[in-house]
């Protein structure tokens, strides 16, 4: 008696596998893989293989996945932002490909796809993924400072493993992790409040290693929102031990905060407020070469060190708008649901990023890189978790 043919490979197993294996190890990949990824472009390229190309497939499998995100207003929000930037590139003056540039949104709006997807299947699938990432960026963290303490660099200050490659990137991505794990302290459970203390410690100190002032300064501001979205006991505690450890930081040690001054941060912002007067309205295009000039230097800057300046120049006052509609929206999402724990770590994530990007950051939007733990894994978490809310408050 023949056998029977095996039955196809049909759409729900498809959706069920990408939603549920392949899309998780993408994610987690994503949050680590600046810690063991050596190559910088390869840490992109393992994103399109285990995020970008299984969220397209997943949009083909599962159309509702797009129409819940198109009823999402920090999607549309980004879209938006995305035409204009996709528009400016007709009078941008980049030397980079054009095609090469308008690939850029689409790797963002799969982000957003990839993490709904993941909580059209799971609404706990997210923060899950998260935590494990935030335990991974732990025991690297230890890695990364162990090795600093065996053999240090000549300037004393930690750099990072795999694709980070100096001091202040190496920043972004560890406190990042450590605001995580304050905000777990604060918001989850019992079973959380020792290992997020934990966590935060070893992260902080990871920081503090880097002698990167922007992080802290992010933390410090961040923690005050959280503060603020879930007061309680502990977020009270979290602000005292904080203010505590700021003023013992500035007596014991005052060259981490002093020794570098302002880095020439408000001589950068003026010329960037002066060009941007040149064309203030459309902006100078995507991607467009900055030349940033500054008293006592023989050479330009290229860098605003201010991610709005950067939109503003780059985007003018329109793409401005909407990037702040963009933040508007997220935020004002996070409070209409601020008594969701979920919201509350989200939204301080979102918080840290914002922070950070007043003194640091002209890549607004680029290949993965660590810019992401700034703007669009916060970004993209909270449109995936409002979307999994409106969801929850549609059942009968």
């Amino acid at each position: 008696m023949p056998l029977s043919a095996s039955p196809p490979f049909s759409r729900l197993q498809l959706n069920q596998f990408i939603a549920r294996r392949w899309l998780p190890l993408g994610y987690l990949v994503l949050l680590s893989g600046l810690f063991w990824v050596g190559e910088r472009n390869h840490y992109s390229k393992l994103y399109y293989l285990l995020m970008a190309f299984p969220a397209l497939l997943g949009l083909i499998a599962q159309p509702r996945a797009l129409l819940q995100l198109l009823r999402t207003p920090i999607a549309l929000a980004f879209l938006a932002f995305a035409a204009w930037l996709l528009l400016s590139l007709s009078w941008t003056s980049s030397t980079e490909n054009l095609a090469s540039l308008a690939k850029r949104p689409l790797y963002v709006f799969m982000l957003f796809t990839s993490c709904t997807l993941m909580v059209l299947h799971d609404e706990r699938m997210l923060p899950r993924l998260l935590r494990l990432g935030a335990g991974l960026a732990l025991v690297a963290a230890l890695v990364i400072q162990s090795l600093h303490f065996l053999t240090p660099p000549p300037d004393g200050r930690l750099i990072g493993t795999g694709g980070l490659i100096n001091p202040l990137l190496t920043s972004h991505v560890l406190g990042f992790f450590c605001i995580y794990w304050l905000a777990a302290w604060a918001t989850e459970g019992k079973s959380l409040r020792v290992y997020g203390l934990l966590g935060a410690a070893v992260l902080l100190g990871a920081v503090l290693a880097t002698g990167s002032r922007t992080p802290l300064m992010a933390i410090g501001l961040a923690s005050l929102w959280l503060a603020l979205m879930a007061p309680q006991r502990r977020t009270l505690y979290l602000i005292g031990g904080l203010s505590i450890a700021g003023l013992l930081l500035a007596f014991c040690f005052p060259d981490l905060l002093l020794a570098r001054g302002l880095s020439y941060r408000p001589q950068l912002w003026t010329a960037a407020f002066e060009q941007h007067q040149t064309q203030p309205w459309l902006g100078l295009g995507y991607d467009a070469p900055l030349q940033l000039w500054i008293e006592s230097f023989t050479y330009p800057f290229a860098d605003p060190h201010n991610t709005g300046l950067a939109v503003a120049l780059e985007l003018g006052l329109i793409g401005l708008l909407l990037w702040l509609v963009l933040y508007g929206l997220t935020l004002a999402t996070c409070v209409r649901h601020r008594t969701d724990r979920r919201f509350q770590l989200a939204s301080t994530l979102v918080i840290y990023g914002l922070a950070a990007g007043m003194t640091e950051g002209s890549s607004f939007l680029s290949r993965p890189n660590e810019s992401w733990f700034l703007i669009w894994i916060p970004l993209s978490m909270v449109a995936a978790l409002s979307i999994s809310q409106r969801l929850q408050a549609a059942k009968p």
